[in-house]
């Protein structure tokens, strides 16, 4: 399945502009960050009792949408769920309008980290 993952973060980020890629890098950059610091976090809050009353709420923090030349769309939600008294963070990702793990937005990232260019020249060393 993870193969899967970065045969499709391949063919997403092949049809990209150069601007594109580095709007997109910078985006899930700041995902990241949010998600790791959120991922596991549950907090409870008498606060926004009309929201209570609902039972159950959400409301999305962020979402980031882009669509590469081949018309491939990718879209995450940041997402404020709140249950009762319970709130929590959630994360979803859509790569054409089919849900995907958080593996796609790691395979993104690792792709745009990884050096595209080769070095022009490579030293050795000098055995004396």
């Amino acid at each position: 399945m993870i193969g899967d993952y970065d045969s499709l973060a391949e063919d997403f980020l092949a049809g990209l502009t150069p601007e594109e890629k580095t709007r997109l890098y910078n985006d899930l950059l700041a995902l990241e960050d949010v998600h790791k610091l959120n991922q596991y976090s549950t907090y409870y809050t008498f606060k926004n009792l009309k929201r209570v009353a609902r039972r159950h709420s959400e409301r999305r923090k962020r979402t980031i949408r882009y669509m590469n030349n081949h018309n491939n769309e990718l879209i995450i939600h940041q997402i404020h769920e709140q249950h009762f008294f319970k709130n929590n963070y959630c994360l979803q990702v859509y790569f054409n309008t089919t849900e995907c793990s958080y593996v796609l937005v790691e395979a993104l990232l690792s792709m745009l980290k990884a050096p595209t260019a080769k070095p022009l020249h490579t030293l050795r060393g000098i055995t004396i």
